[in-house]
Formats: C-alpha cells, structure tokens, sequence
C-alpha cells in the first residue's frame, strides 16, 4: 500500500528550517571564538612586547654595571611617571629615556618603572589594554587599576 503523498506536505520545510537555525547558532559560536581568539593574540603581543622590553632593561643594566663599575645599577632607578634616572649615570639617564620612548612606542598607554634593592632589579611595565568590548583587569601591578589595567612585572639580577 503507498502512503498518501498529502499527509506528507511540508515535513521536508520543517526540517530544513530545523537545520537552517541549528547552523545559525553554531556559526554564531564560532563568530564569537574568533572574536575572542583575536583579542587574546593582541594581548599576547602586549605581553610579548612588555616582556622584551623588561629584558632589554635588565641587559642594559648589567652591561653598564659591568663595563662602568663606578656607575650603580641604583642609577636607573626611575618613577613611573618620572622620565629622569634617580642617580648621576648621563648612561643611565640616556637608557631609561630610550627604554621609556619603546615602551610608549610599542604599548598604548605605557610606562614604565625599576626598582633597585641590592642586586635585584624589579622592572614594571604597564599599558592601557582597555579596547571596545574588553573587560578591565583586576591584576594590575598598580593602585592606578583605572589607567593601565594591564601589566608586566619581573625581577632579575644586575
């Protein structure tokens, strides 16, 4: 016995729509991992950038400490919002000023401080990761959480 082709009428709409909003909703998905997937890759740059620059500093620091021994490590010792080198070193003060333009150059909104106790030198670096849609960060190495929310802090021996 054959079915009647009537009863049949507009079961092959219905699961085509079915499939239409399922295909909607997944690639919506992965619209928003892709949006998301490029914001983390900026972040990480950030980073990237932070953490070079941080070493550039560290380097800087020994080589001076050891091609001028009467010139300290203290000497790049500088403020965040200060660009002039706390002690008397024309090498340090040059460093600090060139570090602070990359810094400015390579992060929005960034700055940089060191730090000298002893031998140990610790380098922040912060920037301005607020862009459209991201949330800002509870981590920041600062009281001012408001202006840079992102930042990057590391120690090293000079």
């Amino acid at each position: 016995m054959m079915p009647d082709p009537r009863s049949a009428r507009g079961a092959s709409l219905l699961e085509v729509l079915v499939t239409i909003v399922i295909m909607a909703v997944g690639l919506l998905g992965l619209a928003k991992l892709q949006v998301s997937n490029l914001r983390n890759n900026q972040n990480t740059l950030y980073r990237t950038e932070a953490t070079f620059l941080a070493n550039d500093m560290l380097d800087s620091m020994r080589v001076l400490n050891s091609v001028a021994p009467n010139d300290k490590a203290d000497d790049y010792a500088v403020l965040t919002d200060s660009t002039a080198a706390a002690g008397p070193s024309a090498v340090a003060l040059a460093d600090v000023s060139a570090w602070k333009a990359r810094i400015a150059q390579a992060l929005p909104g960034g700055d940089g401080s060191i730090s000298v106790n002893g031998r140990i030198a610790t380098i922040v670096i912060e920037w301005n990761d607020r862009r459209a849609g991201t949330p800002g960060s509870a981590d920041s190495c600062s009281s001012s959480k408001t202006v840079r929310p992102a930042c990057f802090e590391t120690q090293g021996g000079v």
